[in-house]
């Protein structure tokens, strides 16, 4: 049933690691919403692009989370390191070419309309997939996708940190369904994700565009390397 992945007690290696994944999946879904009510507030969230991205997403996780279960996770660990390294220098480059061209900050009443049709409901039904297949790392997806939209930033980190309250939810339970779940981790690691996403999401607002997705390209690319090099 599940592939030759096994720990030193027999068990299959994706039992833990899919633990894992169902509890970050949980906290996430938890944990930001302080972080998500913030971004409302401060009009970072375009509503319209975030029912497709959401519907589009949710579906991908669901059959994300089933592949998953039968891949070995070091092949899983290869695809995401890889993801994170590409997603990484790209988005900083990008950032680094933007700066002095875009907006300091745009909000949802500064933009007359934003993709919310099917190209977003695709490509964020293909991040879906990776993000159930890594069972983290939903918004290092999502974002490239909102950015290359031209999503200006700061609404791309609101609408996509509002996405993953839904998906993130629906890809946990999906996987807690077939008895993966670590309710210490989703205690612990929550109530530090409760505070730092409201303080993340206050920090945005003082921040200009370029210095959130340089800041963002660096974080995903030292994850990668981090992964690649077995920190991870």
């Amino acid at each position: 049933m599940f592939p030759e992945d096994t720990n030193d007690d027999g068990t299959p290696g994706l039992i833990h690691q899919n633990g894992l994944r169902s509890e970050y999946g949980s906290h996430s879904a938890i944990a930001t919403i302080p972080g998500v009510i913030t971004h409302y507030k401060m009009k970072h969230v375009y509503s319209k692009g975030f029912v497709v991205a959401a519907i589009g997403s949710a579906v991908g996780v669901i059959i994300g989370t089933q592949i998953a279960m039968y891949v070995p996770s070091a092949t899983l660990k290869v695809i995401f390191g890889i993801a994170c390294i590409v997603i990484g220098i790209y988005i900083s480059y990008s950032a680094i070419k933007s700066k002095g061209k875009t907006p300091a900050r745009v909000t949802v009443d500064q933009v007359e309309k934003l993709e919310h049709g099917l190209k977003l409901g695709v490509l964020m039904f293909l991040a879906g997939i990776a993000t159930g297949l890594c069972g983290f790392g939903g918004g290092i997806y999502y974002m490239p996708i909102y950015n290359a939209l031209s999503y200006p930033m700061h609404i791309a980190i609101g609408t996509s940190s509002t996405q993953m309250i839904p998906v993130a939810g629906i890809g946990a339970a999906n996987l807690s369904i077939h008895g993966f779940q670590n309710w210490f981790y989703l205690a612990t690691i929550g109530l530090v994700t409760l505070v730092s996403s409201w303080l993340g999401a206050r920090t945005t607002k003082a921040m200009k565009a370029w210095v959130l997705r340089t800041i963002f390209g660096v974080l995903i690319l030292l994850v990668g390397l981090s992964v690649a090099i077995g920190l991870i």
